[in-house]
């Protein structure tokens, strides 16, 4: 039993991280959600990103994996209605890969994150290149398992151009919004472990 806690708390981290944990989770599906109006205006994004630049350990694959365990089935009953489960399959295995590896890019950055104006721009900087490479991605899953057979690739990158401009001004809004509430409440939520654990010692001893 303590070698599985033990693996738990290394997994998950403290009481902190886990509270920011299940708040990027809630970010990621009830502001995408609320904005599924809006195409490519989303917050899975950004919450896969913080993800990783911020928590690291399974949370990095955690917030993504659980997000669109929630929204990609309201995708199969609007957006790909009608299409074959092998279709929507393969889309989803692009869609749901594509963001566990913006989390994953994400945790390359995170010794650089720590809170200050320049993580934040930073955040936002690396968002642009990396929300491209995203829907670049998913566009090419989209055109291998739909269109494939009467678009030409080109055709459907050239497509993707709009979609992928609004995507980038969801990224630019939100990536900094979220990153500097976040980067705040990591830096300054809760007080830090040691620092619990120096208030609770009796006083007179060391």
């Amino acid at each position: 039993m303590s070698g599985w806690r033990a693996r738990l708390d290394a997994g998950l981290g403290d009481t902190r991280t886990r509270i920011l944990g299940v708040f990027l989770i809630l970010v990621a599906v009830v502001g995408t959600y609320l904005m599924h109006a809006f195409a490519n205006i989303e917050t899975v994004f950004v919450a896969s990103l913080l993800a990783g630049s911020l928590l690291g350990r399974w949370w990095t694959v955690l917030v993504p994996l659980t997000a669109m365990a929630v929204l990609q089935p309201l995708e199969w009953g609007t957006a790909y209605r009608g299409y074959a489960i092998g279709a929507m399959t393969g889309i989803t295995f692009f869609v749901v890969s594509g963001y566990v590896f913006v989390g994953f890019l994400g945790r390359r950055i995170r010794p650089k994150v720590l809170f200050r104006v320049r993580s934040v721009a930073l955040l936002t900087t690396i968002s642009v290149p990396i929300t491209i490479g995203y829907d670049l991605w998913t566009a090419f899953g989209e055109w291998y398992f739909l269109t494939r057979s009467f678009v030409p690739l080109a055709t459907m990158l050239e497509a993707q151009v709009p979609f992928t401009l609004y995507h980038l001004l969801s990224s630019l809004i939100f990536v900094p919004l979220f990153g500097t509430a976040f980067l705040f409440l990591h830096a300054y939520g809760w007080p830090a472990r040691s620092a619990e654990k120096a208030s609770s010692k009796p006083l007179g001893r060391e």
